[in-house]
């Protein structure tokens, strides 16, 4: 049987939108990702979920752009796997919603443009 989540009451839950509380996943990011996570230390585990919504905070000086990839980890393979991914060409807040659907994600920074940055993310799983 498929993983089903289950009540209070132990009766299995329709579809539901519930969310978690956000957390960090990474903070104070100031250089590029020359390559992939070693392993899924420090990834997020979103089994359970549908959804990741990261909240990506940028600062900077001479910003040009900075780019951001969503990686999925094959457990078979014991890999990561490259998904979409946005460049975003100002400063500012923004927000990316990953359909994760109960993988194990990671949000690597492939590119950067410019003098300096600074990079957070926090997740909330849904």
């Amino acid at each position: 049987m498929a993983n089903v989540r289950i009540d209070a009451n132990g009766l299995p839950k329709g579809p539901v939108f519930e969310s978690l509380t956000s957390a960090a996943h990474r903070t104070g990011v100031t250089t590029v990702d020359a390559s992939d996570p070693a392993g899924t230390a420090g990834a997020v585990d979103c089994g359970g979920y549908e959804y990741c919504r990261f909240d990506i905070e940028v600062t900077g000086t001479g910003f040009n752009y900075v780019d951001v990839q969503v990686l999925f980890w094959n457990s078979r393979q014991s890999k990561w796997f490259g998904g979409a991914s946005q460049r975003l060409s100002t400063t500012g807040r923004y927000s990316l919603v990953v359909d994760a659907r109960g993988s194990v994600i990671y949000l690597k920074l492939p590119g950067f443009s410019g003098t300096s940055f600074s990079l957070g993310a926090d997740y909330i799983l849904s």
